[in-house]
């Protein structure tokens, strides 16, 4: 997608909004879920020079945006989530206001769109013929009506083993060899994939003929459906399935503001693995 020109080029004069509608552009807002809260948590009403993306903003993003002299956090996890009553101090919400640092977060229309987090695990794995899977919603976008789609599906460059595909899952997602999965039982020569908390979705992956799904968070009777249904499906953390496509993001930034400077920190998996 080739964006277009922006009205504040002339001036050079970044701010929040401006850095919104450059996301907006090319992963819409109007695509989210009806539950997400995607969008502009906070606008401190500074110049933005400096962004720092993550996938989400915890004490440890704050500290980094605070000693790297940032004045935006994109975020993919919403920090405003459901409505707050009270802002509590030393919370990172908090910490963040108070440095005057403003936020962006690009949720559920990250995984939605093209080129988004879906279209980057299933390329990450090595997913051949890419294509959309899971439709969600359809709404009206610059006039034409869509169809919205949260998955993807591609081929394996071979037919592998439900065994052989988790094993090459966890070395591409997790860099180790243990994966928590499901033995489907047969061949698997098509993916699905569906990053972060998607496993609801393993009960259309048989109409779509899935031999395999990869999600973040799988629930006991999803793996249950998936295992009487020969479906391999595979639980690789809600972490590994969404961090892969932080750098998309900063991309689609620093091509539309190549002079504002763009720092990824991988925030802290909060899951740890024994040896």
């Amino acid at each position: 997608m080739t964006l277009t020109n922006t009205p504040w080029e002339e001036n050079k004069v970044t701010s929040v909004k401006n850095v919104y509608e450059i996301i907006n552009q090319k992963y819409p807002y109007c695509i989210q879920e009806p539950y997400d809260n995607s969008g502009i948590m906070a606008d401190c009403g500074k110049e933005i020079k400096k962004i720092v993306v993550s996938l989400d903003i915890t004490n440890s993003v704050v500290d980094y945006a605070i000693s790297s002299g940032a004045q935006l956090i994109v975020s993919h996890h919403p920090i405003i989530f459901k409505p707050i009553k009270c802002i509590k101090n030393n919370t990172p919400l908090c910490r963040m206001i108070q440095a005057g640092i403003s936020a962006i977060s690009a949720h559920t229309n990250f995984d939605i769109a093209d080129g988004g987090v879906n279209d980057e695990l299933a390329s990450c794995i090595g997913l051949q013929n890419i294509e959309p899977v899971f439709m969600v919603s359809e709404c009206d976008v610059n006039g034409v009506k869509r169809q919205n789609f949260i998955g993807r599906a591609g081929n394996t460059p071979a037919e592998m083993l439900p065994k052989d595909f988790a094993t090459h899952t966890a070395r591409c997602l997790l860099g180790r060899t243990q994966i928590e999965y499901v033995d489907g039982g047969r061949p698997i020569n098509r993916v699905a994939v569906g990053g972060g908390a998607c496993g609801e979705f393993i009960f259309e992956c048989a109409e779509n003929h899935i031999d395999a799904f990869v999600s973040g968070e799988v629930k006991h009777h999803e793996m249950i459906f998936a295992k009487e249904n020969g479906i391999t499906l595979i639980a690789a953390g809600h972490y590994a399935t969404e961090s892969v496509a932080l750098g998309a993001l900063a991309d689609t930034i620093k091509n539309a503001l190549p002079e504002i400077e763009i720092l990824i920190t991988k925030t802290d998996n909060p899951i740890s693995f024994t040896d």
